[in-house]
């Protein structure tokens, strides 16, 4: 199996406006599975959106193209085939340690064999939210720990957050 390293940097809810890209997520049916990043650094960079096990399919592709040259773009797919994603996917970002990884046997993207991608209740790096969604963005993102239950609910319906957030609750009360 041939595997490229590419990540999809986890974050927490569904938050994130869709910038003007050139790929609207709607194409490979991308729109409940990753959003566009808020980071003002990676702009056009994926998010997950969702937790898998180690191994577990994320998605097909399906819309990719043969081209004759490769570029910043491209996915190389034999020694001498290279093609065009030709979807939002083409945002994900390189990773010495990826949590997804393109089979190009397949052409599917997949959970990272060797982990498993999951939706980060505190965040390694928190960062400051640039959506643009106004009384609906969570401003700085920390992780699932430090949102309200009310918000939680409108951006989650992962199980181990929905899980670590009630085992939260019961404490403070």
């Amino acid at each position: 199996m041939a595997t490229i390293p590419a990540t999809a940097n986890v974050t927490t809810g569904k938050f994130v406006s869709e910038p003007k890209a050139i790929y609207p997520l709607s194409i490979e049916n991308l729109a409940d599975i990753v959003a566009y990043s808020p980071n003002a650094t990676q702009p056009d960079s994926l998010v997950s959106q969702v937790s898998l096990p180690a191994g577990s399919l994320f998605t097909p592709v399906t819309t990719a193209t043969e081209v004759r040259q490769k570029k910043w773009s491209t996915v190389q797919v034999s020694q001498d085939k290279h093609v065009e994603l030709n979807s939002a996917l083409v945002y994900m970002n390189h990773s010495c340690r990826p949590s997804l990884e393109i089979d190009t046997d397949l052409m599917e993207v997949r959970a990272a064999k060797d982990r498993d991608l999951q939706n980060e209740w505190q965040m390694d790096k928190p960062f400051v939210c640039l959506c643009d969604a106004g009384s609906g963005c969570l401003g700085t993102v920390t992780g699932a720990a430090d949102i309200e239950v009310q918000k939680l609910r409108k951006r989650f319906d992962n199980e181990h957050i929905v899980k670590l957030k009630s085992a939260q609750t019961s404490k403070i009360e």
